[in-house]
């Protein structure tokens, strides 16, 4: 391809792309693209920018138009805070106020697309199309339902801590995971009660406790294949909340602490032995 970045290249193909070009144009178009990498690349960095101005200007288009201006085109006229109620402009100062608008909507447009034109040759043959969203897992689940329930001092749990047994049988029907409600009184954490969340489409069973300050730790899990690194604890951050989790044959735990708990790996530990 000769000099595929001269403005008439770019020019024919920005005509191609909007539909612009007669029967004999296209063909030759259509031969060129078939032979030439360069310039199929070309059109495909205009395709971007065109999409990416269209979209940019799209929000713009479909702002509402701000009170002031309504009132002005509907009378014709200007409006100042001493003439608000003044109506019944001239119809030619009407029409003149709305041929106003209209050329300005429309060069909003050709703003749109002259930008989106501009940017399409700026992105480079390797940028991703679309950002890549990180998949969640079932710790951002249950991070999330920690945060929440952990500032409703009076719903805490769905059944509380007396009722150790009806927790144990409930959580492991639902979970179909067994466990032992740990005694973590050596930590200065009390047993409060439980509830059943879904984490990741999973049914999840949370233990809560407190400990002397009124902070909230708890104890999740759910059933999760066996995988090979049984027992190996991770540990993490999401910005106050600190994690450690691990998986056993069958199960999957974490445990969810203020992120400025001391001896928090020691804690999971204690808890790990006896779940």
């Amino acid at each position: 391809m000769q000099n595929t970045k001269s403005p008439t290249i770019e020019a024919r193909l920005s005509a191609y792309l909007d539909g612009e070009v007669d029967e004999n144009e296209r063909r030759e178009i259509d031969q060129l693209l078939a032979r030439d990498a360069e310039a199929r690349r070309l059109l495909e960095r205009l395709k971007q920018g065109s999409a990416f101005g269209a979209s940019g200007f799209e929000a713009v288009l479909h702002d509402p138009v701000p009170l002031s201006l309504a009132r002005r085109i509907r009378q014709g006229t200007d409006i100042n805070p001493k003439q608000e109620r003044v109506v019944g402009a001239p119809r030619r100062q009407r029409r003149k106020l709305w041929r106003g608008a209209v050329a300005a909507s429309c060069g909003m447009l050709l703003i749109g697309g002259s930008t989106g034109y501009l940017i399409g040759r700026t992105i480079d043959d390797n940028t991703p199309s679309a950002p890549v969203v990180k998949a969640r897992t079932w710790l951002d689940d249950v991070t999330d339902a920690h945060r929440v329930y952990a500032r409703q001092p009076r719903h805490l749990v769905e059944i509380t801590a007396e009722n150790d047994e009806e927790i144990r049988n409930w959580l492991t029907a639902s979970t179909g995971v067994a466990f032992t409600i740990p005694d973590l009184s050596a930590s200065k954490l009390t047993f409060q009660g439980a509830r059943l969340l879904v984490a990741a489409g999973k049914p999840t069973a949370q233990l809560l406790f407190k400990d002397e300050d009124g902070e909230v730790y708890a104890i999740c899990f759910q059933r999760s294949p066996t995988t090979d690194d049984s027992g190996r604890m991770t540990e993490g951050m999401r910005d106050d909340l600190a994690l450690i989790s691990w998986n056993e044959p069958g199960a999957a735990y974490v445990v969810v602490g203020p992120s400025a708990t001391a001896n928090f790996k020691d804690l999971a530990d204690a808890i790990a032995d006896v779940m």
